[in-house]
């Protein structure tokens, strides 16, 4: 009888740990952040738009990140670490770049996935593209002074506790 009361605790103390102890660094505490993001007063879709803090640690939650949608909407999601994401921003002073890779000038985007997908198919047979049939590197949408880490003029205040909503009309 000794022993099963024994194993009964022990086996309950392990229980406890896995639910409280055992669940890796807590994630950050993070406040909902959306917006939207136009350029030349029309919106813009599929650009990165980032928010980077202090040293832009991933491990910290010093970086949120978002996608626009056909509109310019984004939501941003922070990034800790290599396996878990978080819902929203760390709350404190961001400095803001937005990407977005385009062809390069005197290219559609149609023209360059049209040529984009004729070099995977030469790929997929093995073959490689012959050097008028390379795909050009694509070009940065935005000027540095929104694009550049380190050089964005860009800046937003996550506030904790509340919605936060951004509005980046960039000209």
């Amino acid at each position: 009888m000794h022993n099963s009361r024994f194993l009964f605790f022990f086996a309950a103390a392990i229980g406890l740990l896995a639910i409280h102890g055992c669940n890796g660094p807590s994630l950050p505490e993070t406040s909902p952040v959306d917006g939207t993001l136009r350029y030349q007063g029309k919106p813009v879709e599929n650009a990165i738009v980032i928010f980077s803090r202090d040293s832009s640690s991933i491990a910290n939650g010093e970086v949120a990140m978002g996608t626009t949608d056909a509109e310019g909407k984004f939501i941003l999601t922070t990034h800790v670490g290599s396996e878990a994401d978080v819902k929203g921003a760390v709350p404190g002073q961001y400095q803001v770049t937005v990407s977005k890779h385009i062809p390069p000038p005197g290219m559609s985007e149609s023209e360059y996935q049209a040529k984009a997908e004729a070099v995977n198919k030469i790929a997929e047979a093995g073959g490689m593209a012959a050097p008028d049939q390379q795909l050009p590197q694509t070009v940065e949408m935005f000027p540095a002074k929104y694009s550049a880490a380190g050089q964005s003029e860009i800046t937003a205040e996550v506030t904790p506790g509340q919605p936060n909503h951004f509005d980046f009309d960039l000209q």
